[in-house]
């Protein structure tokens, strides 16, 4: 069966002085959903381009914002290493704990209010500083792999 592939231009996740910065897509698809830290200055939500040169970064890589909110304030883990850390023998002792529901539930907040005011935070710091433009993504001196320095 035929069908058309119709370009749609990525949803604008904010703008600050001037700079547009729009959400990216997982493999280029609406239906896939955002990318939870990738952005672009453009509007193509383009999943597989390459960090920086072409306009698509990874908040993560940025330089931490001198005051909050930031993304380095999020709450404690839950993995495993950290219920051992907390004294559980187990896995599963440590998701039966009150702690574990307690971290769970300070996650539950974070990703509905304070995760996105820490990303456009930093953002408007590189925007500031001037790593962001309408015209480019400068990384000089941030980690452009794609990976959380």
């Amino acid at each position: 069966m035929p069908y058309v592939t119709q370009h749609r231009p990525a949803e604008l996740f904010m703008e600050h002085a001037g700079v547009e910065i729009y959400h990216v897509y997982k493999d280029n698809e609406f239906d896939q959903g955002v990318r939870a830290y990738s952005f672009a200055i453009h509007d193509d939500g383009d999943d597989h381009a390459r960090h920086a040169a072409d306009g698509v970064f990874d908040v993560r890589c940025l330089p931490t914002p001198p005051s909050p909110p930031r993304l380095d304030e999020h709450p404690p883990f839950v993995g495993v290493d950290h219920g051992r850390e907390a004294g559980f023998a187990s896995y599963d002792h440590w998701k039966r704990s009150p702690e574990y529901a307690r971290r769970r539930a300070l996650w539950g907040l974070w990703h509905a209010s304070g995760e996105t005011a820490a990303i456009q935070n930093t953002i408007r710091h590189a925007i500031d500083i001037g790593l962001i433009t309408v015209n480019a993504v400068l990384m000089e001196g941030a980690d452009t792999s794609g990976s959380p320095s």
